[in-house]
């Protein structure tokens, strides 16, 4: 925690060695000139203890260019420029603790580290004796695929009266979470994403 200014300005005057030359008084000589150096040093101590701060990428600011500096250009494109200040902690929070995995729980994290919920389930091939009747059959190569489950972003429907000529009947965002699931996924497998409005 910092000191203010007055406190170093005592705490000085209190380690000033024992003689009359050496006034312990903070209206003296001495102690004009060792307030600049206490003010002084109140700065740097408020700037070391606000630096704190900036060594998460979640809650940089000052130092959030030199994360996204070290970490390179965006693998998957995203034009970081055009994001606000809390995307793009979340971006290079995701980016900077990143350590592979191919666990359920791993992609998950990954997800909730940029803010999405999703969900995952894998397909496994049908077996007599395990599966059971109405359950949809999964032939031998579908083993290899996985669904993640997540909410529709951001998704407009075209409206008579509010909507022009030139407008799209249904539209919607998709998450930007899909490029780094598929970066980060085994390669022997493959992924499909399933939009749903409720998770």
């Amino acid at each position: 925690m910092s000191r203010s200014a007055d406190a170093i300005h005592r705490e000085a005057l209190g380690h000033l060695p024992p003689g009359w030359i050496w006034e312990r008084n903070p209206d003296s000589v001495t102690g004009a000139l060792l307030r600049p150096l206490a003010e002084a040093l109140a700065v740097v101590e408020a700037n070391a203890e606000a630096m704190m701060e900036e060594i998460d990428p979640r809650t940089a600011v000052l130092c959030l260019d030199d994360f996204e500096r070290v970490l390179g250009p965006d693998p998957c494109g995203r034009d970081t420029t055009a994001m606000s200040i809390a995307q793009r902690q979340q971006l290079a929070h995701q980016r900077w603790t990143a350590r592979g995995g191919q666990s359920i729980p791993y992609f998950v994290g990954l997800a909730a580290k940029r803010g999405v919920t999703i969900e995952i389930e894998e397909c496994r091939p049908s077996q007599a004796g395990v599966f059971q009747a109405g359950e949809e059959l999964v032939n031998t190569p579908e083993q290899f695929v996985w669904v993640v489950k997540l909410a529709l972003g951001a998704w407009t429907i075209f409206r008579a009266g509010e909507n022009v000529a030139g407008d799209l009947l249904y539209d919607f965002q998709l998450s930007d979470i899909e490029c780094d699931i598929r970066r980060a996924k085994p390669a022997h497998t493959e992924v499909v994403f399933v939009y749903l409005e409720d998770v």
